[in-house]
């Protein structure tokens, strides 16, 4: 099922002021910060996050009491999120596409990327979110402990769930578990990006209870390493490494030197690179450059071929070609030919 934003027709002074049931009901799991409404149906509320990086849409859907799934669809580099619950939680987020570092209060960073079913309390998600690749593309499915409860008790007759043993199985008191590419539950998650338009609610409910079963059976040291994380300064220093090679692309780098520079050990910095954008920081400056090289073949006339290869750190234009046609099936001067 394609999610397509619907255009807001509203008002800014609209701002966190929606009537209705159904967003009540929403409001009530806790604040988010400063939003607007886009669109709001029966079923449905579709709320945006902005600021001066982009904006981020989320579609949420109740499917029982105190239990709801929404749709993440992030384009911005940051947000401050201002979450904070009102009951005890548990949220399953799935990350589609993208990737999301969020800083806690501890001094430690929570990374989640594309692949990945992280399964969280809540209780540190108030705080700055960072979106290293700019967007982040997932899904949702959050329980308020005390309504959610007694809605399985009513919807789930006969299933085994205990939502308490889930959280403290996953997160204990107040942390979080990531577990790392599960062909069931990734399967699962997918499947709610083609739900029957006719049979939508229903879809929605037998998934929910399909991943609530998924995660009773699933022993917490079977489902992965438990989480990617990493304390404040090799955050900081690894998005300063990311500055210098990005800023500096005609510069070559090893990955020794650059961990001399920025005291981090050679794995450390790999390790977090990897996990902050992705890939590795050779693949993903390999990408970068070439990216950069497409904007100058459609943007710089004043430039030949060859200043470009040097621009973007190439120092053998015949090297720039080879690299430039694996990674985009034509080369520099074919695409440069073609409409834009």
């Amino acid at each position: 099922m394609k999610h397509d934003t619907p255009a807001y027709e509203g008002r800014t002074e609209e701002f966190n002021k929606v009537p209705g049931a159904l967003w009540d009901t929403f409001h009530n799991f806790g604040e988010i910060g400063e939003y607007r409404v886009l669109a709001q149906t029966d079923d449905c509320v579709v709320i945006r996050l902005e600021n001066e990086t982009g904006e981020g849409d989320m579609i949420l859907y109740q499917v029982f009491d105190g239990i709801f799934l929404m749709y993440n669809d992030f384009h911005m580099s940051r947000y401050h999120s201002m979450y904070q619950a009102v009951d005890t939680m548990l949220a399953v987020d799935y990350c589609r596409e993208g990737s999301l570092t969020m800083e806690w209060d501890n001094g430690m960073y929570c990374m989640k990327k594309a692949g990945c079913v992280c399964i969280d309390s809540r209780v540190h998600h108030k705080g700055m979110t960072y979106f290293p690749t700019n967007h982040y593309h997932g899904i949702t499915i959050g329980f308020t402990s005390s309504l959610a409860e007694k809605a399985l008790e009513e919807n789930a007759a006969g299933i085994p769930i205990d939502l308490a043993a889930i959280r403290k199985k996953f997160c204990g008191e107040d942390g979080y578990f990531i577990i790392q590419e599960d062909e069931t539950l990734k399967r699962l998650f997918t499947d709610l990006y083609r739900v029957p338009e006719n049979a939508k609610f229903p879809y929605f409910r037998a998934k929910v209870l399909e991943l609530l079963v998924c995660l009773s059976v699933m022993e917490a040291k079977d489902a992965g390493d438990g989480g990617t994380y990493f304390y404040k300064d090799k955050v900081e220093k690894t998005r300063a490494v990311q500055k210098l090679i990005s800023e500096n692309m005609n510069q070559d780098y090893t990955i020794e030197a650059l961990a001399e520079q920025f005291e981090l050990s050679q794995t450390a910095l790999k390790d977090c690179f990897k996990s902050l954008y992705g890939k590795p920081i050779y693949t993903w400056l390999k990408e970068y450059r070439i990216g950069k090289a497409r904007e100058y073949l459609t943007q710089r006339d004043d430039m030949s071929i060859c200043d470009i290869a040097g621009a973007v750190g190439y120092k053998s234009q015949a090297k720039f070609g080879a690299v430039f046609k694996k990674l985009c099936g034509m080369t520099p001067k074919q695409y440069r030919n073609q409409k834009h």
